[in-house]
């Protein structure tokens, strides 16, 4: 404002001194506009004699007093920290791809009144907002309460941080502004995916009738009810299995074998090193890994089949003992939340710490993308085949993760064509030298990680 009067003075004063140089201006009782008197006869029509330069003066004077005197008042009640934030989540356990309610409730705990308030609650980036916004803009009086709230889809695994909150206030021109932080935070554990499991629960309504205790069965001689076949007599037979019509038919010594209920043993084995975090985002090599392993869990507790876990890049990071308990369910999904991709992969060393730790023959799953040293992922499968555990490796092949050729040129197009092929031949010698120790190797892309792995275990269930 001041401003402004002094600059209309200045134009006062030229208009001042153009007078004097014989310019004619309009007299002051004059009530009809200036007829092609000049840009300075127009302002000096209309500024009546000083009158509004002097109200642009002092009423930015006054604005300067009124900011000078309001501010300490503002200070005494702009303080963030008289505002307290409660938040409340729906649920603090989620699946990736589920929805969350989260509800802010903010109170001012002062006796003034808070004018404009504005505040902030920060969600991670990776959380889509799909619901309110979580931001509001209010005026408080003392004591009160507002709340709002927000939805969120939560689409990756993980263990997450909501806040801190961010408070601005404001007095009520607009003119000060104070800005703090509370830094409560709500934590936020994510499970890995589970709508493969709802996906196939739907459609698999006609699998129930299989759902039983005993469903893997094996043949072992004199054990069992259910009657599996005649075979000839071999030395250490009981004879209380010795079928003596089929001797007196063929006049040889044969014997009655049975079925017998038994269920498998599932090791799962997951290479969490920081090549598995390679590949288009929120769809890597080791994303794929945890669906996969999840899915496997539930077949296997399905079948009352006893599972266990061990995740590994150089150490083992994760190991939980074989169980067939569903109730362990949210144990194993809980570890695979917090799985991260870091380090270098060391087939060798997990694979010992996992064989001291199991005391039977069991089917041993490793997901890997067999990144690492060759010689320790085959010494690793030869020692585990020495302990007579089955062993099948479901491999990810990197470039069917990581290259998508619509956005590549032709040129890199080729190149990337010229690495799989190199990759590939890399991949086949490793195969074929784990094949020699009779172990199962797999390659998988994005579209067949899931099927390979249901295709395996019924293939595991077959073999008991």
């Amino acid at each position: 404002m001041i401003s402004i009067g002094f600059a209309l003075a200045g134009f006062l004063a030229l208009n001042n001194i153009l007078e004097s140089f014989g310019a004619h201006p309009v007299p002051e009782t004059s009530t009809e506009p200036p007829q092609g008197t000049g840009l300075m006869d127009l302002f000096h029509f209309y500024l009546l004699d000083s009158t509004l330069i002097w109200y642009f003066i002092i009423l930015g004077v006054m604005l300067i007093f009124s900011v000078m005197l309001g501010l300490p008042f503002y200070r005494l009640g702009a303080n963030p920290e008289s505002i307290e934030i409660k938040r409340k989540v729906a649920k603090a356990k989620a699946f990736a791809g589920d929805y969350v309610y989260i509800e802010v409730t903010v109170r001012n705990k002062s006796v003034n009144q808070l004018p404009h308030v504005e505040i902030y609650d920060a969600i991670p980036e990776v959380f889509d907002l799909v619901l309110g916004e979580n931001f509001i803009i209010t005026q408080l009086n003392p004591k009160e309460i507002v709340t709002f709230g927000y939805v969120v889809r939560i689409p990756i695994r993980g263990l997450f941080n909501i806040g801190p909150t961010k408070i601005i206030i404001k007095d009520r021109m607009g003119f000060y502004a104070t800005e703090g932080e509370i830094k409560t935070k709500t934590e936020i554990l994510v499970y890995p995916s589970y709508e493969d499991i709802r996906k196939m629960e739907m459609i698999g309504k006609k699998r129930r009738l299989g759902v039983i205790f005993g469903m893997h069965r094996t043949k072992v001689k004199g054990m069992g009810d259910d009657f599996a076949g005649i075979r000839q007599y071999q030395t250490g037979d009981p004879f209380k299995f010795i079928d003596w019509k089929s001797v007196a038919r063929s006049g040889k010594m044969m014997v009655r074998e049975f079925e017998a209920e038994q269920n498998i043993r599932v090791i799962i084995m997951i290479d969490a090193s920081a090549s598995m975090g390679a590949g288009l985002p929120r769809n890597t090599k080791l994303e794929y890994a945890i669906r996969s392993a999840v899915l496997l869990m539930h077949l296997a507790f399905e079948k009352h089949d006893m599972v266990g876990l061990c995740v590994y890049d150089d150490e083992v990071r994760t190991w939980i003992d074989l169980t067939s308990s569903r109730s362990r369910l949210f144990a194993f999904l809980e570890a695979l939340a917090l799985v991260k991709p870091r380090g270098e992969s060391d087939l060798e060393k997990a694979m010992d710490y996992a064989i001291k730790r199991t005391r039977r023959a069991s089917y041993i799953v490793v997901l890997s993308d067999l990144e690492s040293h060759p010689q320790k992922i085959v010494s690793a499968i030869r020692q585990a085949r020495g302990r007579k555990h089955q062993v099948t490796v479901i491999s990810p092949f990197g470039p069917w993760f990581e290259i998508v050729s619509q956005q590549l040129s032709p040129i890199e197009q080729l190149i990337g064509y010229a690495m799989v092929e190199k990759q590939m031949g890399e991949r086949y010698r490793m195969f074929k030298a784990i094949r020699k120790f009779d172990a199962t190797t797999v390659n998988v892309g994005p579209d067949d990680f899931l099927p390979t792995i249901m295709a395996q275990f019924r293939r595991m269930q077959r073999r008991g």
